[in-house]
């Protein structure tokens, strides 16, 4: 099967994910390319890397006028132009979209790519965390365009049957092979960590609803009884974050790394962990959870319903209700157990490869 990844991620979870998909469906046998970013780097894969598409800008200017939309609207052009072209010359029998282009025009490109082979999309987060009162509409309006909707829980299947009216096929998260392969003192030697005591690591993007301030209050309560706490990535919505982070700071209990996170910064900072938190404020899923699960790293998670499902379905860690008192007492208290082996990356590329299929007789139809 040929199968055609569209995913204009330049960095972070999902562009990880469609690496993993990618390498894991090549593995199984199937033909694949992946069209992405042109900000990707050119390691080399098992499978075809077209890196044509332009790199997409993280929010929106709150002075934006009708240029920045006019500038959006043109690059989206581009991208859609490279899908229709990639998706003709390469014969696809399928077009696997894994992220957004441009949310407000993506629906008509799908149903332009449908012509040519039958369209899968993975709703990582069925709607975005920071969005407007017209995006239900825009991705119920992409999730109906398509032929089949990937979703890695029976709840965000709930939110998209609500939301669109469409039947979505649940598949597991695909898990990542460890980068590093130490020990949680070689770890944390590496990193320049304490040798001694409970460590909690808070990775990845900073962004609003990742919750750092539910994490500034715990650590104010706790003050000289906190555990060391360590937060590495980099800030994309900084007026909102600039104050729980620099209350954390203040408490002498965190440590503050700013800046970008390699898979292999993440990857360790896990390892030196005793646990991975996430105070989620919403969630669909969360890689982080996935990339913890692969270096047998537990995860406490706030009860958010689609990201507690699925940190239960994997016993992955424990879900704590999202309020100062029981953050404390989960922090402070006994962690939970290391998580359980997660699936292999053929068993992943077999539930795609039917995912596929599945998507081609929709397109059929009965």
């Amino acid at each position: 099967m040929k199968a055609l990844l569209v995913d204009p991620s330049s960095h972070g979870g999902i562009a990880v994910y469609t690496s993993l998909i990618a390498r894991a469906l090549s593995a199984a046998g199937q033909d694949v390319t992946v069209l992405g970013s042109r900000a990707l780097s050119k390691a080399e894969g098992p499978y075809a890397l077209k890196r044509w598409l332009p790199q997409l800008e993280w929010g929106r200017p709150a002075d934006a006028g009708p240029g920045f939309f006019v500038r959006r609207a043109f690059v989206w052009g581009m991208s859609a132009a490279a899908v229709e072209t990639v998706a003709l010359a390469g014969r696809a029998d399928v077009v696997h979209f894994q992220a957004p282009l441009n949310r407000r025009l993506d629906a008509s490109l799908i149903r332009a790519v449908r012509k040519l082979a039958p369209v899968v999309w993975t709703a990582h987060d069925v709607l975005p965390f920071e969005r407007t009162a017209a995006d239900s509409a825009r991705f119920a309006a992409i999730y109906r365009a398509a032929d089949l909707v990937l979703v890695h829980s029976a709840a965000a299947a709930g939110q998209v049957r609500e939301l669109a009216g469409v039947e979505p096929l649940v598949v597991d998260h695909v898990v990542a092979l460890p980068l590093v392969s130490l020990d949680p003192a070689a770890a944390r030697e590496r990193l320049g960590l304490p040798r001694e005591g409970r460590i909690l690591a808070a990775l990845g993007f900073i962004r609003p609803y990742k919750g750092y301030d539910l994490l500034a209050d715990v650590w104010g309560r706790l003050g000289d009884q906190a555990p060391y706490l360590l937060v590495m990535g980099q800030v994309v919505s900084g007026e909102d974050s600039a104050a729980p982070l620099a209350q954390l700071e203040r408490t002498g209990r965190a440590e503050i790394r700013l800046g970008y996170a390699s898979d292999e910064d993440l990857q360790l900072a896990i390892a030196a962990a005793d646990a991975v938190l996430l105070p989620y404020t919403a969630a669909s899923e969360s890689g982080l959870m996935h990339q913890a699960r692969s270096l047998g790293t537990p995860v406490v998670a706030s009860d958010v319903p689609a990201l507690a499902e699925a940190v239960e379905a994997s016993s992955a860690g424990r879900v704590v209700p999202r309020n100062v008192d029981a953050w404390a007492a989960a922090v402070t208290g006994l962690l939970p157990e290391s998580p359980p082996t997660p699936p292999t990356s053929a068993a992943t590329a077999a539930a795609h490869v039917e995912a596929y299929d599945e998507a081609r007789r929709r397109r059929r139809g009965p």
